[in-house]
């Protein structure tokens, strides 16, 4: 993705991820994805997330492969071993 200026409502920002908007507050909340919040101080107020942001975010949460020696890390706990 090239790099833009471009911001996003949360809205956009979750169509462009494919997640729910609940992720992308959920995000915002913990302050993993930085944003800027316009209004007043204790109230909601409007999210923008600069598009640059979210894919240096994106960019954050990417697994590189691994060498495959690691039985725990390839395990996956909600799949039963048969």
């Amino acid at each position: 993705m090239a790099t833009s200026h471009e911001w996003l409502n949360v809205r956009e920002a979750a169509g462009r991820l494919g997640v729910s908007l609940s992720l992308i507050y959920q995000w915002c909340q913990e302050r993993r994805l930085p944003h800027l919040r316009l209004g007043k101080a204790g109230r909601r107020g409007k999210i923008l997330i600069l598009e640059s942001e979210l894919e240096a975010f994106l960019d954050g949460l990417k697994v590189e492969a691994g060498t495959g020696n690691d039985p725990a890390a390839t395990t996956l706990r909600h799949i039963t071993q048969q």
